[in-house]
């Protein structure tokens, strides 16, 4: 499934020079992240219900161009990468109007219990695992 999320820049988000601060592009990939896995039938809640945590373990970031408040972005989340043990999401975030890239990056992650001890999805949540599988590029 192609998910894109859309996100209206807040002025909050913004530094004194008038453009989304770098720390905020963290959050809306994580925003994004969540709003693709739950249209997949795959809502952290669930995960966390199940008692499965998925920690970040990692995040790359490339600054492409700056975008300011009130403008639109599109946030396209995939999965890069996913074996059942650890996942790899890819972004590319546009601005909707000029439909310029402004970011790419990646998240890395892993599934684990509550103790964060990792854990085999397959094992843990098949049905999750499966979803997954056909989410793969």
């Amino acid at each position: 499934m192609d998910f894109t999320f859309e996100r209206k820049i807040n002025y909050y988000e913004t530094d004194r020079m008038g453009v989304v601060h770098h720390s905020n592009y963290i959050r809306f990939l994580e925003e994004a992240r969540c709003q693709m896995l739950e249209a997949n039938q795959l809502p952290y809640s669930a995960f966390e219900e199940k008692g499965v945590m998925i920690p970040v373990l990692g995040v790359n970031c490339d600054y492409k161009s700056h975008v300011t408040f009130d403008d639109i972005i599109k946030i396209h989340p995939f999965v890069k990468n996913f074996n059942g043990v650890r996942l790899t999401m890819g972004y590319e975030i546009t601005n909707k109007k000029t439909g310029a890239f402004v970011l790419t990056g990646e998240t890395k992650h892993c599934f684990t219990d509550t103790n964060l001890k990792p854990i085999r999805l397959q094992k843990q949540i098949p049905e999750f695992y499966d979803k997954f599988m056909e989410l793969k590029f």
